[in-house]
């Protein structure tokens, strides 16, 4: 019969690739046991090896190491193991989840930084982004405490932007109150038991488009009137609605800067009604 091996610390640490740390760690928690030597050397056998490699396999898994204690156990059924395993799949495909939600978030925060490069100061054509409306609240702050409701019941709704709705009268903006809107192509991000197909969509509409830095959350008249000064020059006409997202914000310790993105829809002059 073959002798039995007999392995030091430093051989089960470059066998298995764990530090010593981390070998003494998992003995001190009894996952595993050293046997000692007469002479007082500490060492493994050929089925601690193993035993270790099952642990490493467990942790791969993400399995903690209480679990992995239960794990180690004689006495566990198939049937809990059974149900632990459908349990951390569970577990895993949530935070798979939850990190494609991240990236979702930090894909919008980039087209938010292009559409600043691009466009800070200055006017363009671009239509009304398509977008889900979440709801149509009284105000910027009534949709703040609303946002705060719904994305704390329902994954995913926090990446809703704020658009303030103006009407223009007389060279005035009138708030007219504030939608929370999910943009379409959020739809996989957003938890399926949430229906956006039952919320009104926006109108892909023709807009003058601009960027512009600001120290309040709201645009004031003379961004309105730029653009529409410029929406004449290039022969189209204001419909008299005004929308401003702020679609990110620069916190200091004393002044914010937002970045507002302004939608002045517009038709062809002559067609006004």
């Amino acid at each position: 019969m073959d002798k039995k091996k007999e392995y030091l610390i430093g051989d089960v640490s470059r066998i298995v690739g764990l530090s010593r740390d981390a070998l003494r760690f998992y003995e001190k928690k009894g996952i595993i046991h050293a046997k000692k030597k007469e002479n007082g050397y500490r060492y493994f056998s050929d089925e601690d090896i193993y035993r270790l490699m099952c642990i490493v396999y467990r942790r791969k898994m993400n399995d903690s190491l209480e679990e992995i204690k239960d794990f180690v156990k004689d006495d566990m059924p198939v049937a809990h193991m059974w149900q632990h395993l459908e349990r951390r799949i569970g577990e895993e495909e949530e935070e798979i989840c939850r990190r494609r939600q991240t990236i979702a978030r930090l894909k919008l925060s980039i087209h938010d930084m292009e559409n600043i490069e691009a466009y800070e100061g200055k006017c363009v054509l671009k239509e009304l982004p398509a977008a889900y409306i979440l709801d149509t609240c009284e105000d910027l702050y009534d949709s703040l405490r609303q946002w705060f409701s719904m994305s704390s019941e329902v994954s995913g709704l926090d990446m809703a932007y704020f658009y303030n709705v103006f009407s223009m009268r007389n060279g005035m903006l009138e708030n007219e109150g504030t939608q929370l809107l999910i943009y379409k192509g959020l739809e996989p991000f957003i938890n399926s038991g949430f229906d956006l197909s039952a919320c009104l969509s926006t109108e892909p509409l023709p807009c003058v488009y601009r960027v512009e830095a600001s120290k309040d959350l709201l645009p004031d008249a003379a961004a309105a009137e730029t653009m529409a000064d410029w929406a004449s020059s290039q022969g189209f006409v204001p419909t008299g609605v005004f929308y401003s997202n702020n679609m990110t914000s620069f916190l200091g310790e004393d002044t914010n800067i937002y970045y507002l993105e302004l939608y002045m829809p517009v038709i062809p002059a002559g067609k006004q009604k």
